[in-house]
């Protein structure tokens, strides 16, 4: 799939070679994108689209969805020319649907994400390990009391999916003297990932990990990959992290793994359904944090990666090299 994808890439660049390439974007993108392809010397004409204007476009090839977008399903239906669809989300599960019928080439964003998530999840190991929770809430209430705390030093972490974040991860872990296993699709050796299983044969992960870490796409496959099974194959001292999607986790063997003490506690920065309900009983355990969607904490860094990464695929794009982030319809990522 990857390779036709790229045939057809070159085959239809060089078609409209002699054409200035139109762009679709939402407009908050537009002040740093033109600024980009200024510094970098390219020609493309950028289009915008928002709620107030959702098409026709005709003759626009490339499509950008990016943070804050709005309509852009209806202004990717009302765009009949577009051959290329670039997303700054790492996750393309809500986009494949209006991509894969049209026979779009769709790119996402994942390797900016290394870094600030890497970050993000060794934060919440941090927070987990040295009772930072119950802490905070000893301050608020004005109690002065010990906490018996863990190191993660000598710990094993077991990172499910070891794309961009995943390995992100792995790399600050393995900083901290933390064992680690990984799961891929092909278990092939990486390094920093003390070994590597299948994605299909989790057993060993789970039930040697001190921190379950979830940083797969989601697809037909994983969906509600964490269920009843899995959360008893993990030791009860485990802590379940999602920074992925929400629904990789039966969110119902979740409730009943917390309630009945299975795991120690998890740190959800995802959950399914998304927001969670005021009434959700995810909320009330005290071993649980959750945080709206934001691990990767909208930085001014990240957020000059996502521009630089665009406008890179654009050079790719319009030389008809090989893009980054390319998405392979068959693995759904």
């Amino acid at each position: 799939m990857l390779v036709n994808q790229t045939f057809q890439q070159k085959r239809r660049i060089l078609e409209r070679a002699s054409m200035r390439a139109k762009m679709l974007i939402p407009p908050n993108w537009v002040q740093e994108v033109e600024a980009e392809l200024k510094a970098r010397g390219l020609d493309v004409e950028l289009v915008e689209y928002d709620r107030n204007r959702t098409g026709p476009f005709p003759g626009v090839e490339i499509f950008f969805r990016g943070e804050g977008a709005e309509a852009w399903t209806q202004a990717l239906a009302n765009a009949p020319d577009v051959k290329w669809f670039h997303t700054t989300s790492a996750g393309v599960d809500g986009i494949i649907s209006h991509t894969r019928p049209r026979g779009i080439i769709l790119t996402n964003s994942g390797e900016v994400y290394r870094s600030c998530i890497g970050e993000f999840v060794l934060g919440l190991m941090l927070y987990a390990a040295r009772r930072l929770g119950e802490f905070h809430d000893q301050t608020r209430a004005r109690v002065w009391r010990h906490l018996k705390q863990s190191e993660l030093q000598g710990k094993v972490v077991g990172i499910i999916g070891l794309g961009p974040i995943g390995l992100g991860v792995a790399e600050r872990a393995a900083a901290l003297g933390m064992r680690i296993i990984g799961a891929r699709r092909v278990p092939e050796p990486l390094e920093m990932v003390t070994d590597v299983v299948s994605g299909d044969n989790l057993g060993r992960l789970l039930s040697e990990s001190d921190f379950v870490v979830l940083a797969c796409p989601l697809t037909s496959r994983t969906r509600g990959m964490i269920n009843a099974a899995a959360f008893a194959q993990m030791k009860p001292t485990a802590w379940l992290i999602n920074i992925a999607r929400g629904a990789l986790v039966d969110t119902n063997a979740l409730v009943d793994a917390l309630r009945e003490g299975r795991i120690a506690g998890a740190c959800l920065d995802v959950t399914d359904p998304e927001p969670l309900p005021p009434e959700h009983p995810l909320w009330g355990f005290p071993n649980v944090l959750i945080t709206s969607h934001c691990a990767s904490g909208s930085t001014d860094e990240l957020q000059r990666r996502k521009v630089e990464l665009l406008v890179s695929n654009l050079e790719r794009y319009l030389s008809a090299q090989p893009l980054c982030g390319l998405v392979d319809y068959e693995r759904e990522y």
